[in-house]
C-alpha cells in the first residue's frame, strides 16, 4: 500500500496512509475531520463513509458542491474521488 489523495466532489478532503493491513484517513478538510485517524480495510470503505458522511452532513455538502459544478472541475484527474 501506498499514501493516496482521497477527494470528495472533486475537492481533496485527506490522505491515506498504510497501517498494517489496513488504511488509515488523515483528513485535511473541515467537513470530514469527524473522520479523521479512522482506520478502513481499503480505499473503497473509506469513500463510502466519507459518502455517508457527506450525506448526513447538508450543510458541508453545500461547500463542494460548487466546487464539482465549477469550470475547473475535471472527473479525468488521476486521484481517488469518493463521490
Amino acid at each position: 500500500m501506498e499514501k493516496q489523495v482521497i477527494e470528495y466532489a472533486g475537492v481533496p478532503v485527506g490522505i491515506t496512509v498504510p497501517e498494517g493491513d489496513r488504511v488509515k484517513f488523515i483528513a485535511v478538510k473541515f467537513p470530514v475531520i469527524d473522520l479523521d485517524g479512522g482506520t478502513y480495510r481499503n480505499v473503497s470503505e473509506l469513500q463510502n463513509a466519507i459518502h455517508r458522511h457527506m450525506q448526513n452532513s447538508p450543510g458541508d455538502q453545500a461547500l463542494f458542491a460548487h466546487v464539482a459544478n465549477s469550470a475547473g472541475f475535471t472527473p479525468e484527474r488521476k486521484v481517488f474521488n469518493a463521490a
